[in-house]
């Protein structure tokens, strides 16, 4: 009957062990919690939380299309500021974004480093607790040789899996990181194109009527400027590839 029972725990054990999340499990969740604490550093948008309900049934990606374009429009104050200025404007946003970044990366490999040694602390605890655990037993040599040589593959499979976590984190970060750097390029891309339009644009506007400060004057509001702005909004920026 002893060995019936004992029979029957040696069967469960394993099954109970299963249910424990499985080491592709574990790497899945890593890869998910990079793109969550990275996609929203992958839209350069103004602030528009005053036209969130109007805009509630508008698709995902048309959103983020719209709001970059006013962010465009937003820098280029619809034709009245200097093009210096706007690209300055730009090229400080860009770099605020790329400094966002960096820092999200930062705090995932710290977060990801002190897991991965708080995990290995605590596995080294615990294999210590089941060598204290089985000495006070006084087994016989066959018995420790079995102990520790069970021990040596737990332990070479844990830090293998380990590794392996860390190696698939490493390359999502860096594929992340590569998204990233491809969609501010192709964002650069664009907004180079409408600077050039809009440059275009502003040296084309006679010089009485050109805004010096930056700000619109009582012609620019109502004259051949405005109008002109009108027109270059109307030109269709020609989509640029993410390779140059």
């Amino acid at each position: 009957m002893k060995y019936f029972l004992a029979l029957i725990i040696v069967i469960l054990l394993p099954s109970c062990k299963g249910r424990g999340k499985r080491p592709d499990q574990i790497r899945a969740e890593d890869r998910q919690k990079i793109h969550n604490s990275l996609e929203q550093e992958m839209s350069l948008k103004a602030d528009r939380e005053q036209l969130a309900e109007l805009r509630k049934d508008i698709p995902d990606e048309k959103q983020k299309q719209n709001d970059e374009l006013a962010l465009y429009l937003t820098l280029m104050k619809q034709g009245t500021e200097q093009p210096n200025i706007v690209r300055e404007r730009y090229h400080a946003l860009v770099q605020k974004r790329r400094s966002a970044y960096r820092d999200k990366v930062q705090k995932l490999r710290e977060d990801f480093r002190t897991g991965e040694t708080k995990r290995r602390e605590d596995f080294l605890k615990k294999q210590k607790e089941k060598r204290d655990a089985f000495a006070k037993k006084k087994p016989d040599s066959k018995a420790t040789r079995e102990f520790f040589s069970e021990q040596d593959k737990e332990r070479t499979r844990t830090f293998a899996e380990e590794r392996e976590r860390r190696q698939s984190f490493e390359a999502e970060l860096n594929a992340q990181s590569k998204d990233f750097e491809s969609y501010m390029r192709e964002r650069s891309n664009e907004f180079n194109e409408q600077f050039r339009l809009y440059s275009k644009q502003y040296s084309e506007k006679p010089k009485e009527k050109k805004a010096v400060t930056g700000e619109a004057g009582p012609e620019n509001s109502s004259g051949s400027g405005a109008r002109g702005f009108d027109k270059l909004k109307e030109v269709p920026s020609t989509p640029l590839g993410t390779d140059n």
